[in-house]
């Protein structure tokens, strides 16, 4: 069940610009200017890691090594919530962004060594259920099926389908893998992608995927989950600009990724007329191109 959201604050939107705001808090995470603190050593099996996604378009790490701060992201994420503010507000905290140094070594392997952080960090607290979509059909891999784009989703606490994992219908299953069209697949090809928190659950642009609802009769453990999108730079930027530097991202740069993706979720922000003030603020004060240079 989700907790009863309350109005944001007023002066958040200037509040929000202090680290010593949110170590206030949420004490037990950290914000600091050092890098990631602990880099997990390359998995044995990334090359079959790699065929796995060119085949069904998707991967399932399972227990990869990331989990040792997820009570403590789960704990933030919640009193975030608590205090009347987005969940996705947990990304100024260290521990999350140590979770990319954790995967440093199977992003490396999949875009070939030239990965790059687009900034679309979020974080979820529940699960309303979102439409079926590709993120970016048409443009989400190479010709031989390589990743031009992935998009990478860390459930913090255990996903099922009573609370709201994610569906996806593999690449081989899908006619229609590579267009912009919707699937086209008999549904016993749909996979609900259950997973333990600390899973790592990574797709390409190109897989027709949605998150169901909340089983409304069921006693579940609200779903929290961490999204991240990364890109090669063998393309385009998919947005304004690319963080080159993860996976330690700096405080100043994590509110400006915030900010630019909070207009993308209005609906959480519903009856919540601060809000708008918060992002302008921080969008203006931390401008994402400017953000390359800095970060």
């Amino acid at each position: 069940m989700l907790l009863k959201k309350r109005k944001l604050p007023q002066g958040i939107a200037i509040a929000a610009q202090s680290p010593e705001f949110w170590r206030r808090l949420v004490p037990d995470l950290t914000i600091s200017d050092s890098g990631p603190r602990r880099i997990l050593p390359r998995r044995p099996d990334t090359g079959a890691d790699r065929m796995r996604l060119v085949n069904d378009g998707f991967l399932h790490l399972a227990q990869p090594g990331l989990g040792d701060a997820l009570p403590d992201i789960a704990a933030g994420m919640r009193r975030i919530v608590a205090a009347g503010l987005p969940s996705a507000f947990v990304g100024v905290y260290d521990e999350v962004w140590d979770m990319l140094a954790g995967l440093d070594g199977v992003l490396d392997s999949l875009f070939d060594g030239k990965a790059a952080l687009v900034p679309n960090f979020w974080a979820s607290h529940g699960a309303p259920g979102t439409g079926a979509q590709r993120r970016r059909g048409g443009c989400g891999v190479f010709a031989d099926g390589t990743p031009k784009n992935l998009t990478i989703w860390l459930p913090v606490t255990d996903a099922t389908p009573a609370n709201g994992c994610v569906y996806v219908v593999p690449a081989g299953q899908d006619r229609n893998y590579g267009r912009l069209a919707r699937a086209d697949a008999s549904l016993p090809g749909i996979r609900a992608l259950t997973a333990q928190a600390g899973d790592v659950l990574i797709w390409t642009g190109e897989i027709y995927h949605w998150q169901g609802r909340v089983d409304r009769h069921a006693d579940a453990t609200p779903l929290l989950a961490l999204t991240w999108e990364f890109q090669s730079r063998d393309t385009a930027p998919l947005e304004q600009t690319l963080i080159d530097s993860f996976p330690h991202v700096p405080f100043e740069t994590r509110l400006a990724i915030l900010a630019g993706q909070m207009p993308r979720h209005r609906a959480e922000f519903a009856g919540q007329p601060v809000w708008r003030a918060v992002q302008q603020t921080l969008a203006n004060r931390y401008p994402m191109p400017a953000m390359r240079q800095s970060a």
